[in-house]
């Protein structure tokens, strides 16, 4: 692989950017206990790098019609926020040296997420990398969220470029299924959520970090401006 194949990156921005799945674990815990419901870490595991709408079908599913989803998401929420705003956004190791690379090699760089826009666009500014990104693709841009490639194919529309000219970078099992059906180049960063085997089939390369990344693309995009 060299420049000439990679046009864009794509970032997912909850666990892969962010530290904060670990957050929301402990958010929704807190929150559902505070009405009255023990949800189980594995279904709210089962939820990462899904929009809204499909974790409300999960955890309907599981916990019954009844579940106040609305509002039990709505104090996940301000929990996840006041612990933010206490604590800071947790990046991840690795994010701003990949930025660095892709910058540097004037690579175009877009945010897919599967949150929203008022929430991701929060969390980017505070973090200080809102405006390190061309675009940002966020849960309600798209009427399918991951494992459906819509919000890939989108950003991939307003970057101007063809898909498979788009590496994506996810942490999440339905990330990466989502690259893989827009044709696009999966990378796995695993978070919290061990992948299947199935999933390490689907990728093109994993790392266990993204300093990893960061080195892997300095190294293909220096030897092809080398040549």
């Amino acid at each position: 692989m060299s420049k000439r194949d990679i046009f864009a990156v794509i970032f997912d921005m909850d666990g892969l950017m962010f530290d904060t799945e670990r957050i929301a674990i402990q958010a929704w815990r807190k929150a559902g206990t505070a009405y009255g419901y023990d949800i189980p870490e594995s279904l709210i595991m089962d939820s990462i790098g899904r929009n809204a709408r499909d974790t409300r079908f999960l955890f309907e599913k599981a916990l019954g019609k009844d579940f106040d989803f609305q509002q039990v998401r709505k104090l996940r929420i301000h929990y996840a926020e006041e612990h933010i705003k206490q604590h800071g956004v947790p990046l991840k190791g690795g994010l701003l040296e990949v930025l660095d690379v892709l910058t540097t090699s004037s690579v175009l760089r877009a945010v897919a997420t599967s949150t929203e826009r008022a929430r991701a666009e929060t969390l980017l500014t505070a973090a200080n990398v809102l405006e390190k990104f061309d675009v940002v693709i966020c849960g309600d841009d798209v009427r399918k969220g991951k494992p459906a490639p819509d919000i890939f194919l989108l950003a991939a529309r307003r970057l101007q470029t063809f898909p498979e000219q788009c590496m994506v970078l996810e942490d999440s099992e339905s990330g990466i299924r989502a690259a893989v059906d827009a044709h696009m180049i999966p990378i796995l960063i695993p978070d919290i959520k061990p992948p299947s085997e199935e999933t390490l089939n689907l990728v093109y390369k994993v790392f266990p970090d993204l300093y990893g990344v960061a080195l892997y693309l300095s190294h293909i995009l220096q030897t092809s401006n080398s040549q």
